[in-house]
């Protein structure tokens, strides 16, 4: 097993080597354009993600993801351009949609500006800002992603593409999704971080609206307060995503899987908060509030008071005045999530989707492309990778992804790309797919690791390989 092991280390670096020298021959320096899940952005990009939608050229960290990736070959190294979207608005793009949708004024375009209109939503990924200036681009170079392809972005994708040309689709960082909080205490007191340790139950009646108050009997457990102190009769305004986000669909998987039937209902894995908790609740409370993007509830819960969100453990972090955060089953999202979080041949599977419809649990159900009435000519190549959201959505599950003693909501992001089209970007394309598994990257990266809420993926045992990645595009 060990000489199997170094076997597979090595042709690992074989290849990997073999296409730095490819990428150090080329002197086509670009900008490679993408966007999307505000998850990981800011261990894509570096700490600008917080405060800027579209982060591009010298504003790109050096020790971000994508910056050590510009650095590492002198000659003809991209630069980059993210704009944070989120995932539902990255996947038209990226699939190039060009119907309109209610409250848009543009079909979804690369080249639209990186901006929210009056309902939150981004068309574009700024490719002709002047700075990124990549007007040539017809696609997007890549988009990430916390919620996998479904049936309709697969759809999407080929009905806005020429037959036999597929999306690619490989898992790159792991992220802690908080559970963070704005209340004080009957002194007035800031509740801190340390005084709330939340239950999977917990956070289960609170999100089914079956607790409403912060002084609920049901919540006195999770917190430790000083003597004399106490939590007030103060109504939970509950804040969440109102776009379509990678960050909530990583929620409503780890709710969808621990919570079961509460008052004869389920929570549903969407991508959609609303969606998630319709059985529950429809319409949301008055004193339930929505933001577009990871940043703007971030300050929406820290300018609310006696409020409770979901959000990225990295963007929690991010803020000027950092937010503070609930321990899960005595679990923290900080010290408590780096990995490794180890994926194997049996944690994923090839050419499958997210079903528009869940399994009557809630819970997500997956399709293979090939069945999907519409679909033609589906792909036979292992370059649409998905982990199975089962497999991630709670800790010590058998043959999944996040080890026992895990803070337990955890997002799996992907990084999307095209199989065909990628002309003089192709050898940078094939680099950026492979970097957040090329150690030559990862040592270098600052903003992905303990401590950061972002975790890198390990390849396990019969898991895809490098050279597969990479191969999977082409011009």
């Amino acid at each position: 097993m060990i000489n199997g092991r170094i076997r597979r280390i090595t042709c690992a670096k074989m290849a990997w080597g073999a296409l730095a020298l490819v990428i150090a021959g080329s002197v086509h320096a670009t900008t490679l354009v993408g966007g999307g899940t505000t998850l990981p952005a800011l261990g894509y990009v570096g700490s600008n993600a917080a405060t800027q939608l579209q982060v591009f050229g010298t504003n790109v960290a050096s020790g971000s993801l994508f910056g050590v990736d510009s650095s590492t070959t002198p000659i003809g190294a991209p630069a980059f351009s993210y704009c944070e979207t989120g995932d539902d608005a990255s996947k038209n793009i990226f699939a190039g949609v060009t119907t309109y949708s209610s409250g848009l004024t543009t079909p979804y375009n690369v080249q639209n500006s990186c901006t929210k209109n009056a309902t939150g939503t981004i068309t574009g990924f700024g490719a002709a800002l002047s700075g990124v200036n990549r007007t040539d681009l017809a696609q997007p170079d890549f988009a990430a992603v916390d919620s996998p392809l479904n049936a309709s972005d697969y759809l999407n994708y080929q009905n806005n593409h020429t037959s036999g040309d597929y999306p690619v689709q490989f898992p790159a960082v792991a992220g802690a999704v908080a559970i963070a909080f704005n209340l004080r205490d009957n002194t007035g007191a800031q509740v801190t971080s340390s005084e709330v340790n939340l239950s999977d139950t917990q956070v289960c009646l609170i999100f089914s609206d079956q607790i409403t108050s912060w002084n609920d009997t049901r919540l006195a457990s999770a917190f430790t307060l000083p003597a004399g102190h106490s939590i007030p009769a103060n109504p939970i305004n509950v804040q969440y995503r109102s776009d379509g986000s990678g960050t909530t669909f990583s929620l409503s998987n780890h709710l969808a899987n621990v919570c079961g039937t509460i008052n004869s209902s389920v929570f549903e894995t969407s991508q959609a908060f609303t969606s998630v908790v319709a059985n529950f609740i429809n319409p949301v409370p008055t004193n339930w509030t929505g933001s577009s993007g990871d940043e703007s509830l971030a300050e929406a819960l820290g300018n609310t008071a006696n409020s409770i969100a979901y959000v990225s453990t990295a963007n929690a972090l991010a803020t000027n005045t950092p937010l503070q955060i609930a321990d899960v089953n005595g679990t923290n999202p900080v010290n408590d999530f780096g990995g490794p979080f180890t994926i194997t041949d049996t944690a994923f599977v090839y050419n499958e989707v997210m079903n528009t419809t869940n399994n009557t649990n809630g819970t997500a159900q997956l399709e293979a492309i090939s069945s999907i009435p519409g679909v033609v000519n589906p792909p036979t190549t292992s370059c649409i990778a998905l982990v199975k959201p089962a497999l991630y959505a709670k800790p010590g599950v058998s043959g999944g992804v996040v080890p026992t003693g895990t803070y337990p909501i955890v997002a799996i992001s992907y990084l999307l790309a095209n199989a065909e089209g990628n002309g003089a970007d192709l050898l940078h394309m094939k680099r950026l797919l492979i970097a957040p598994y090329g150690f030559n990257f990862t040592s270098r990266v600052t903003t992905i690791g303990p401590g950061t809420g972002l975790a890198f993926l390990t390849l396990g045992t019969n898991a895809f390989t490098i050279s597969q990645v990479s191969g999977c595009l082409v011009n």
